[in-house]
């Protein structure tokens, strides 16, 4: 399998689970969704926002890439998320089609990129790392 193929293939996977945790967590009460749970992100809606989180820094990052991937514009029109575990959106129901769509967009990237892309270095500051 070329390098496109298994970037499509996990795009794929990757909406397909989100959508089976975001059906699970549907199920759940607001106050179920909130309570803190010990974990590193605290509650299940803290540790989903703080995927969507990372999935937006990391396209935002990959947005900058010389091809300039179409599919990327929606990311480039979004505010970049200051930290990991910012709550960029209150309710379940929102941040759930928030998630819907971007793993739409990732999907559409997925399917944009050439093996040439993939040769590109891509660099980046981390958000934790001081400025050099």
């Amino acid at each position: 399998m070329g390098r496109t193929n298994h970037i499509c293939l996990m795009a794929n996977y990757n909406d397909w689970m989100n959508a089976k945790v975001y059906e699970a967590a549907r199920s759940l009460t607001d106050e179920e969704l909130s309570v803190d749970r010990n974990a590193f992100f605290g509650s299940i809606l803290g540790t989903l926002n703080h995927l969507v989180a990372g999935d937006t820094i990391w396209l935002k990052r990959f947005a900058m890439h010389p091809a300039n991937h179409l599919a990327l514009e929606p990311i480039r029109q979004l505010p970049a998320p200051q930290s990991l575990n910012q709550l960029l959106l209150s309710n379940i129901r929102e941040l759930s089609a928030h998630r819907a769509w971007l793993d739409q967009v990732i999907v559409e990237w997925s399917r944009s990129i050439t093996e040439s892309d993939l040769d590109y270095t891509l660099n980046y500051t981390s958000m934790k790392a001081p400025p050099r």
